[in-house]
């Protein structure tokens, strides 16, 4: 899916990457050219897992590395929920947010079993320890509707959820 943030993204460095397909036993070694890498997706399969990656770095200073690490981490903690989550949950939709649109549906903190739409950031669904799967699952499914009936905006998953049906990513 790209990951990325401040200015970055995964994409930006990759040099080359492994791809096991989970739906066989396939396993490949491809370039970053295959990867057709953009804001939050690639051309990986679904039933595929990124195993391993080979990144370009270039040298730089250390205390100006440190500085700009020390900057995100202090941004994230004021704007970001800590605890066991998955990041982002959805893309943001062209032009908008979507932990606004989670927000202005009235659906911070909205629980159902053992997971909750983050009441620090609505894009966000945290898990209780020991948590289940299947309780993300339903908060995902569940906040993916009610944004779409109230906005009429269709919520795309950054994340990928193995193991579920192919509802994912809608």
């Amino acid at each position: 899916m790209n990951a990325g943030g401040h200015g970055s993204d995964t994409a930006a460095t990759l040099v080359g990457y492994r791809v096991v397909d989970l739906a066989g036993p396939a396993v490949t070694d491809e370039p970053a050219e295959h990867l057709d890498a953009s804001y939050r997706h690639t051309s990986v399969a679904a039933s595929a897992v990124v195993v391993r990656a080979t990144h370009r770095l270039e040298p730089a200073d250390p205390a100006a590395c440190r500085a700009a690490i020390d900057e995100i981490v202090r941004w994230r903690r004021a704007n970001q929920p800590g605890g066991s989550n998955a990041g982002s949950v959805f893309t943001n939709p062209p032009g908008d947010s979507a932990g606004r649109l989670i927000d202005a549906c009235g659906l911070k903190g909205l629980r159902i079993g053992t997971a909750e739409v983050s009441p620090k950031h609505a894009n966000f669904v945290q898990a209780d320890k020991g948590g289940s799967a299947d309780d993300v699952r339903r908060v995902i499914d569940r906040v993916r509707s009610e944004v779409a009936a109230a906005t009429g905006t269709e919520l795309v998953t950054e994340v990928r959820m193995v193991g579920f049906d192919a509802r994912e990513g809608r």
